[in-house]
């Protein structure tokens, strides 16, 4: 059984994603929980049930593609899906999706609200392990071989500890627990984003690690990276340089998967903040050439207010716009922290916003609907 899944704000995308005419065929399923008619309006209808939530991201956009062994298709995906509510404890949460038929195999799409009716979010921790667990029951049950994954051993832990030590000792008696764990070249989310810029991730990576090689300093990095037509700047989560179209790539991811892929031994990030340690960078926004006006950072630093979310430095694969600082009631570097209620932490965060981010942030603020928001404070008192 193959799975994947997403978090994200939902939209018109997700929406015409499921609906894409590439497949052979497209299949809306019944929604639960939704009243609109069709699946455009009701993945708006999952976001507009969230709007109450402590989150920016309240879709779960999943998929379950069994195997083509499994000659009851459908029986196989309803069992997965089963197994995957009661895991998550999604038993109750709205949904709406569709199934393709693609190439001759038939998996499924559904997108989960993630916002409980008291405003809690499901908790979606170790999410990939737990759904490779479903999926390793569903093959058991089956009669196939185990899936091989990187997370063998804590399923199989899990499994026994949850009662199930059939399942765990298939998984150990196929010897897929002492294999070398599977590594993808992309995550997901770079998946994506390579998907949505068109500029091959790959093309990057080889252009960061060229000019590592080209430099022997810092400044010496900077041109180097120029000549290849990427800019460096100080992003969320240490030096991030930016592509032409403006989307900004972590430096060190960079530089370290290239050199794991071309030559075995990983760059470490140490190493590339250490020869950018005498270089002053500035936030994404500034400048062209990464030396212009603006809050200046060393390249080891943060940027003000910033907790390593995803975004213009790529912490997370998250969605950077927006996104809060831990705890229910701490944006923008709020709570405990000192400077509370200092509006130049967040005004640090908006400057340091890459032109993607920046973009998506200006399109969530023209989207909001204030008068639903306001119904809802409207509600809270009421009740």
């Amino acid at each position: 059984m193959i799975s994947g899944a997403m978090r994200g704000k939902g939209g018109d995308a997700l929406a015409r994603h499921l609906l894409k005419d590439e497949n052979d065929s497209v299949e809306v399923i019944p929604a639960r929980g939704l009243g609109s008619p069709d699946l455009l309006h009701q993945v708006r209808e999952l976001v507009a049930m969230s709007l109450g939530g402590r989150t920016d991201a309240p879709c779960y956009h999943v998929h379950v593609d069994p195997e083509i062994e499994i000659s009851d298709n459908a029986g196989a995906r309803a069992r997965w899906w089963t197994l995957f509510e009661k895991e998550f404890r999604l038993a109750s949460q709205p949904y709406c999706g569709a199934v393709h038929d693609k190439h001759g195999r038939r998996h499924e799409h559904r997108v989960y609200g993630l916002v409980r009716r008291d405003g809690g979010v499901v908790d979606l921790a170790w999410d990939y392990a737990r759904r490779e667990k479903v999926s390793r029951i569903v093959e058991f049950e089956h009669g196939l071989p185990p899936v091989p994954s990187k997370h063998g051993r804590a399923i199989a832990k899990a499994l026994r500890e949850e009662g199930r030590v059939d399942v765990a000792s298939w998984l150990e008696a196929s010897g897929t627990l002492d294999t070398e764990r599977p590594v993808t070249a992309l995550s997901p989310t770079e998946r994506l984003v390579q998907e949505r810029t068109g500029v091959p991730l790959a093309s990057v990576r080889a252009a960061a690690l060229s000019a590592w090689h080209a430099s022997e300093d810092g400044e010496g990095l900077r041109a180097a990276l120029r000549e290849r037509g990427l800019r460096l700047h100080a992003g969320r989560s240490g030096p991030v340089v930016h592509d032409a179209n403006g989307t900004a790539h972590l430096l060190t991811r960079l530089i370290g998967a290239a050199s794991k892929a071309t030559d075995g031994a990983r760059i470490s990030a140490a190493a590339v903040r250490a020869r950018l340690e005498d270089v002053t960078l500035t936030q994404a926004g500034d400048q062209a050439d990464g030396r212009g006006v603006g809050t200046a950072l060393g390249a080891g630093q943060d940027a003000a207010g910033d907790h390593g979310g995803a975004g213009a430095g790529g912490g997370n694969g998250g969605g950077g716009a927006g996104r809060p600082s831990p705890g229910p009631e701490r944006p923008d570097d709020g709570g405990s922290r000192p400077g509370r209620g200092n509006p130049r932490h967040a005004l640090s965060r908006l400057r340091g916003l890459g032109v993607v981010d920046g973009r998506a942030l200006v399109r969530r603020l023209r989207a909001l609907d204030a008068r639903r928001i306001v119904e809802l404070d409207m509600a809270r008192q009421r009740v």
